[in-house]
């Protein structure tokens, strides 16, 4: 693999200005997917195996999930501060110092599953039962630097999902 392939296994996010009622569907069918998988993959693997990379100064397969559920959780509110306020700047923070800490670093990972979970159920919930005419509404995305639509925003968060559920994979040999 090169590296541009493992850095993104699933390729880089790209966006689209639409997204078709299926294709909305789709994203909403595959958040709720998506923690599925990554407890299926992550829950009988031993304290060494949560200690691999997916590439040499990675992050460890423990720190991925524990970046999954704390970014998710972020999108989660971004999308309820689009909902509820006009055009606002989306929490964020830095994530490589995030890894570092206590609960990223070393914690066992079955509370961030539970959160991924939890996460992308409430998420799925709210988008399934927002009116399309609030589809329009956006935050600025701090690290990308661009105004996110819904539409947009979940996607992007199903592809985050694919993308650290990849970098995984990668770190176990599953992928090459």
């Amino acid at each position: 693999m090169t590296l541009e392939q493992i850095q993104y296994p699933v390729g880089k996010w790209a966006s689209k200005d639409h997204y078709s009622p299926e294709e909305i569907e789709q994203n909403i069918a595959d958040m709720l997917a998506y923690p599925l998988k990554y407890r299926e993959l992550t829950q009988h693997l031993s304290e060494e195996d949560l200690e691999k990379t997916y590439r040499e100064g990675s992050w460890t397969i423990r720190q991925l999930v524990h970046h999954v559920a704390d970014t998710h959780l972020w999108h989660f509110i971004r999308i309820k501060q689009a909902l509820t306020e006009e055009n606002p700047a989306g929490v964020f923070g830095n994530v490589n110092a995030l890894a570092t800490l206590p609960d990223t670093a070393k914690a066992p990972i079955e509370d961030s599953l539970q959160m991924i979970e939890s996460t992308h159920k409430r998420y799925a919930y709210l988008f399934s039962n927002i009116p399309t005419s609030d589809y329009g509404r956006a935050y600025y995305h701090p690290f990308r630097q661009i105004n996110v639509n819904l539409p947009q925003a979940i996607n992007m968060t199903v592809w985050h999902a694919k993308h650290h559920l990849g970098h995984i994979e990668i770190a176990l040999g599953l992928k090459s």
